[in-house]
């Protein structure tokens, strides 16, 4: 998103006060996934009748992470019947049919065996390991739209490998006008094009991102401001969409698939019963893709006084993960290279409200995800390279200062220890390849400042960026 276009939302959010105050307590359920552990009858500990066709089970360690959203298909057979003979399932998963489903609640070790019977056939499988702490993913943003040529791509993907991150893909939707339904994909030439040069490089990409566009403005069209000509149209078009990014998902191994970007009119609470069956429609046809939503700070702001606490149903409700583009001022200051006069310190108490006029933010999100029960996922997060480029993040008008890097070192330097820390983080994705965030040379090999953050991190921690290949 470009800060131009992005600034007029939240220039006019700057004005708007949330205070420190903690919201009331609300329980929210999450698609059927419990709100804490509940007994199941099904714990008994006993032996299966030996028969014929049962077998002595094999132990699988699941790879599990708390708040991880679990759907593993037991039985290919939908009407197999799956019972636990020893043991109890971790906290927050359940059977459900021939699926073991939920959203891990503790970390912990666990161990438990079903048996699984269809028909005359009896098989039992046996499970152990540690539910571990949350899972965290960092990435780089790269967009591809239907003219820039892959070469370019390929060298985006070229400075990520670089730095050993994963990369989020954002993906073109073109409409011919600002209030068409009608949308003309990215092709899928491009798309699987990019795909292969990524895992070429061994590039994971661990979000596909799809943005609504213009032909006229691109990727700078201005979302928040999207109002359909019909909102049942967009909603069978976008569904269409939704189901061919979720088939390119699960053929690609990616972890995230963000169901909409920066459109605070589709996603009010008065639309929550059309994402309902859109979502449902996902998620039966691909259980293992998590799903998540890139929000406004005025989506969360609107989650956070108004309709959590009143207990309104809203689509985050649907997600397996809360997004949310930080686009937020930390600083006032204007950095000055000579005598520099910003600390990663100062940043850090910015995500919480020091300092700058941000509000309290991660306090915020933190408090959105107590109540939903689920992990936030920053979808974006940056800086333009340039010495104001901190103190105009929600300015009425793009930084203009003399071009500097250090700013962003600065700013991922704190994205690393303020969210990414956050006991409901699983984890961040910066913006963006392109000018005007660019925070590389893809002429060259020197790594700016931002990028020595992120590729010392990931030496420190390599988890931030696995490889799947």
């Amino acid at each position: 998103m470009e800060l131009t276009r992005r600034s007029v939302l939240f220039g006019a959010l700057g004005i708007i006060g949330l205070g420190a105050g903690s919201v009331a307590a609300a329980k929210v359920m999450t698609h059927g996934a419990p709100d804490a552990p509940t007994p199941s009858a099904s714990g008994a500990t006993h032996s299966p009748s030996p028969t014929a066709n049962a077998t002595t089970p094999s132990t699988k360690d699941l790879d599990l992470h708390v708040w991880d959203t679990v759907r593993r298909s037991l039985s290919p057979a939908d009407d197999a019947t799956i019972a636990v003979t020893r043991g109890v399932l971790p906290a927050g998963l359940a059977i459900a049919g021939s699926t073991l489903a939920g959203r891990l609640t503790d970390t912990g070790p666990y161990a438990f065996e079903v048996e699984v019977r269809h028909g005359d056939n009896r098989r039992r499988q046996a499970f152990a390991g540690a539910v571990g702490e949350i899972k965290r993913d960092l990435s780089v943003s790269l967009s591809l739209d239907a003219t820039t040529p892959l070469k370019v791509t390929a060298r985006e993907l070229d400075r990520i490998a670089a730095l050993g991150a994963n990369a989020t893909l954002v993906i073109l939707c073109y409409i011919p006008d600002p209030d068409s339904t009608t949308f003309t994909r990215v092709s899928d030439e491009r798309i699987d094009a990019v795909f292969a040069l990524a895992k070429d490089r061994g590039v994971r990409i661990t979000l596909v991102k799809p943005h609504i566009a213009t032909v006229k403005d691109g990727d700078s069209f201005y979302r928040a401001n999207y109002t359909p000509a019909s909102v049942d149209a967009f909603f069978d078009s976008w569904a269409d969409q939704l189901s061919h990014f979720a088939q390119l998902c699960t053929d690609n191994d990616v972890e995230y698939l963000s169901v909409a970007c920066e459109q605070p009119a589709q996603t009010t609470a008065e639309e929550y019963g059309r994402w309902v069956p859109m979502l449902a429609k996902v998620r039966a046809a691909h259980p293992a893709i998590k799903l998540t939503a890139a929000f406004t700070t005025l989506e969360l702001f609107l989650l956070y006084t108004y309709w959590l606490p009143q207990k309104t149903p809203h689509m985050a409700q649907l997600l397996d993960v809360f997004g949310i583009n930080s686009w937020i001022r930390l600083t006032d200051k204007v950095y000055t290279p000579d005598a520099p006069n910003i600390t990663v310190d100062e940043l850090v108490a910015g995500w919480r409200g020091a300092g700058g006029r941000t509000d309290d933010h991660l306090g915020k999100l933190e408090a959105v995800c107590d109540q939903l029960r689920m992990p936030f996922l920053i979808t974006e997060v940056g800086a333009q390279p340039r010495v104001d480029g901190l103190a105009q993040q929600e300015g009425s008008t793009p930084p203009t200062g003399a071009a500097n890097h250090d700013v962003q070192a600065l700013l991922y330097a704190s994205v690393l220890r303020a969210p990414l820390r956050s006991r409901w983080c699983t984890g961040a994705s910066i913006w963006h390849m392109r000018a005007p965030f660019a925070f590389g040379d893809l002429s060259g090999d020197t790594l700016f400042a931002g990028e020595k953050v992120l590729k010392t991190q990931i030496a420190k921690d390599p988890s931030l960026a696995a490889k799947s290949f």
